[in-house]
């Protein structure tokens, strides 16, 4: 998720990106973070630690930063990591008022023999040093398995930006290759995203994007080589990527 800006019963929240990550795998084991660029709630600038479940106290209630909830019982193993959970109640009743999951992923395993391989997939979101001036935040997550996956992007300066409506193609690998279609700020469009994981956690990952007209006759934005990450992490999931 990028450029977020939401207020939850009267708590403003901001941020540059917002992204969660899961794994699963034979043990049964699991593990998971996530990051958050210039978070700020409520007027002051939070320091993400990346501890798991880190907890910012709201006037009425709080913001949990990188949530994780595990669970693994016998040959299965699951994983469900929030970037952020923030849930509000009120003061005198004590009643719910809001209960708000940002950026949410789950990956899980059955270890048991016979059981199918898991879904490929990809997901990363963070900024990269624009083509003009300034930076380009994204989020993007796509896989193998049908009806899913996103992409948005956002070049402040240059007052672009792209939203997936669907995802038509995706290339699986520690250099994956996303396509689909979506709408921008200079009409509907068609996109084509390659994203590269280096390892873990994000160092020297890269990220590309050209955005046409549905017909990929007119180029609307381009990012002319893959450029490496300013901040945040490119995972291609269940893949040894890196050195």
């Amino acid at each position: 998720m990028a450029n977020v800006s939401l207020t939850v019963s009267g708590n403003q929240i901001t941020a540059d990106f917002l992204m969660a990550r899961s794994t699963a795998s034979c043990g049964p084991a699991v593990a998971g973070s996530s990051a958050l660029g210039n978070l700020v709630i409520n007027g002051q600038t939070i320091t993400v630690t990346g501890d798991p479940n880190q907890t910012v106290t709201l006037p009425n209630g709080s913001a949990i930063i990188n949530e994780q909830v595990p669970s693994v019982v016998g040959t299965s193993g699951e994983l469900t990591v929030n970037a952020l959970h923030v849930a509000t109640h009120d003061a005198i009743t004590g009643q719910q008022l809001a209960d708000v999951l940002l950026s949410t992923v789950d990956a899980k395993i059955d270890c048991q023999p016979g059981s199918p391989p898991n879904d490929s997939f990809t997901s990363g979101g963070g900024w990269i040093p624009a083509p003009t001036t300034g930076r380009g935040t994204f989020g993007v997550h796509a896989g193998t398995q049908q009806g899913g996956g996103h992409l948005v992007y956002e070049d402040h300066n240059a007052n672009f930006s792209v939203q997936s409506t669907s995802i038509t193609n995706f290339m699986g690998g520690c250099t994956s290759q996303i396509e689909g279609d979506g709408n921008s700020s200079a009409g509907a469009a068609h996109f084509r995203v390659t994203v590269q994981d280096n390892g873990e956690p994000g160092s020297g990952d890269t990220f590309k994007i050209e955005v046409t007209d549905p017909t990929q006759t007119t180029v609307f934005y381009v990012t002319p080589v893959p450029v490496t990450l300013g901040g945040g992490n490119i995972q291609a999931h269940n893949l040894p990527c890196g050195p």
